[in-house]
C-alpha cells in the first residue's frame, strides 16, 4: 500500500501552509509529481549529494527536507556541476523532493515550537507574531453531489482550522433557483426556463490573506459557469494568531545559569555551545529562535527574557546581546534544528493514513561546521 505524495505534503502543509513562509523563501514540491506513490520517505535538514545516495541506496520515494534544494531559480541543469548532477540523481530515480522551511518555523506548532516543548518551556508564545489576520465567513451555495469537492478545496487550501481540527465547516440544504438566460451554457437546466436545484450552503471561516487565491479554486471546480457565494467580514476578525518566528515562555522552575546551560546541552544533544552577554541570577523566562535569530536580540530584551537561545551568533551580535545586558546561548544553526527530523516523522506517522509508509531519518544530517 502506498499514499500520493500530495496527501504527505497536505498532512505538512495542514501544521505549516506555504503562505506561512518568508517571501524570500522557496518552499513545497521543488522536484517530483504530486501523484508520485510514495512508500518510503527519507527525512533530513539539508539536501546534500550523500542524502540523494542516500535515498537511492534505500528506495526511498520521497525526500523531505528543511532546508530549500532550489532557493532561486535554476538557469541551467548541467550534470558536470553538483547542483545539476543531484536534480538529474533526483529524476532519474525517481525520487520526488519537498521543502518546508520558514512555514515550519513560523507555524504555532512547528519547529520553534517543538524545540521549546523540548527544553521545557511552558506557557509558550510567537516571540515575534505574525500579522493579525483579519477573518471572513465565506459562504458557497453548490448542487448537493459538489459538495464534498468545495469542502476538501476549502480545507485545503487552510479555510476552516479550529485549534487542531482542519477541514471545519458548516452546511444547510436549500433550493436555488435560476434562468438562464440567451447565450448561457447552464450546467444544469435549459436557456429560457427557470430551474429549481437541490443545493448546499456550505460555510467556513477563512482569513483575508487566502481570499483571492480561495475565491479563484473554488470556481474552477465548481460546476456553474457563475458560481455563487458571499463574503462577511467577522466583528471579532481580527485575532493575532499563533504564528510567528520564535518561542518565549516559561520553565517550570528557575533555574540557575550553569545549570540551564548543561539541561540545553542535554536536551539538544550538543557537546558545546557559545554564550555572550551577561549571566542573569536565575532562568525563569525563556526565548529562543532556530537557525540564525540575532535579529530578535532586542526583541527578546524588550520581553524580558532571562536569555535567549538561537544560532550564528556574529561578533557584533554579541556585543549587542552585551549592551542590552541580556544572556544569549548560541546553540547553532545545525544545533537548533537538527531536530527538526524527529518533528516531521512524528507528524506524518500520526497524520498519514497508512501506517505502513517507512520513514527514515537520514545518517548525513550532519553540521557542516567542524570544531577542534
Amino acid at each position: 500500500m502506498a499514499v500520493k505524495c500530495s496527501e504527505i505534503t497536505k498532512v505538512i502543509e495542514a501544521v505549516a501552509p506555504r503562505n506561512l513562509a518568508e517571501s524570500w523563501d522557496n518552499v513545497g514540491l521543488q522536484i517530483g509529481s504530486f501523484q508520485k506513490r510514495v512508500k518510503k520517505v527519507l527525512l533530513t535538514l539539508d539536501v546534500t549529494e550523500a542524502v540523494v545516495r542516500e535515498a537511492v541506496m534505500e528506495k526511498a520515494d520521497m525526500i523531505i527536507a528543511h532546508h530549500p534544494f532550489i532557493f532561486n531559480g535554476i538557469k541551467s541543469i548541467c550534470t558536470d556541476e553538483l547542483k545539476g548532477k543531484i536534480v538529474a540523481e533526483l529524476i532519474r530515480n525517481d525520487i520526488s523532493l519537498y521543502v518546508a522551511h520558514t512555514n515550519l518555523d513560523k507555524a504555532e506548532l512547528g519547529l520553534n515550537d517543538y524545540i521549546a516543548k523540548t527544553l521545557g518551556i511552558e506557557k509558550r508564545q510567537p516571540l515575534d507574531p505574525s500579522d493579525e489576520d483579519k477573518l471572513y465567513k465565506i459562504v458557497v451555495y453548490v448542487p448537493v453531489d459538489y459538495t464534498d469537492k468545495i469542502v476538501e478545496v476549502m480545507g485545503d487550501s487552510g479555510a476552516g482550522f479550529i485549534g487542531n481540527y482542519s477541514h471545519c465547516t458548516y452546511r444547510t440544504v436549500g433550493q436555488g433557483t435560476f434562468k438562464p438566460l440567451e447565450g448561457t451554457d447552464p450546467f444544469i437546466g435549459e436557456e429560457g426556463e427557470v430551474a429549481t436545484v437541490k443545493e448546499d450552503r456550505v460555510e467556513t471561516i477563512i482569513d483575508g490573506k487566502m481570499m483571492k487565491t480561495l475565491i479563484q479554486k473554488l470556481k474552477k471546480v465548481h460546476p456553474y459557469e457563475e458560481m455563487a457565494y458571499d463574503l462577511y467580514p467577522l466583528e471579532n476578525g481580527l485575532l493575532l494568531n499563533q504564528n510567528g518566528l520564535g518561542k518565549i515562555g516559561t520553565l517550570k522552575e528557575a533555574m540557575a545559569p550553569d545549570a540551564f546551560i548543561e539541561h540545553v546541552k542535554k536536551a539538544l544533544n550538543l557537546s558545546h555551545v557559545r554564550v555572550a552577554g551577561n549571566e542573569p541570577a536565575k532562568v525563569k523566562k525563556v526565548a529562543l529562535c532556530t537557525g540564525s535569530g540575532a535579529e530578535f536580540i532586542g526583541l527578546a530584551k524588550v520581553k524580558k527574557a532571562d536569555v535567549y537561545i538561537t544560532g550564528d551568533l556574529k561578533y557584533h551580535d554579541a556585543q549587542r546581546a552585551a549592551e542590552n545586558n541580556l544572556w544569549v546561548i548560541d546553540a547553532g544553526h545545525f544545533g537548533t534544528e537538527k531536530m527538526v527530523v524527529g518533528l516531521l516523522k512524528n507528524l506524518l506517522r500520526e497524520n498519514v493514513n497508512d501506517p505502513e509508509i517507512e520513514y527514515v531519518r537520514s545518517n548525513f544530517n550532519e553540521d557542516f561546521m567542524r570544531y577542534y
